[in-house]
């Protein structure tokens, strides 16, 4: 995947997410502050993010993130 295609793929899913987060607003309760809305909006990255990757790709992935300090 090129620079430009990463980019564009971090920025749609991101985006999606904060449409999605924000068309709720008004449903949410009055009492939730901020530690209900971080849970809220890290599970709806956490449903738009959610992949099954094979278990080599996995393994392969977590020790770039160790190696790289990504």
């Amino acid at each position: 995947m090129t620079r430009e295609e990463k980019l564009t793929f971090i920025g749609t899913l991101i985006q999606n997410v904060l449409d999605s987060v924000l068309a709720k607003v008004a449903d949410m309760p009055e009492e939730w502050d901020g530690f209900e809305l971080r849970r809220y909006i890290a599970d709806k990255f956490e449903d738009a993010a959610y992949v099954k990757m094979p278990p080599k790709r996995a393994r392969d992935y977590r020790n770039t993130l160790i190696v790289t300090n990504l």
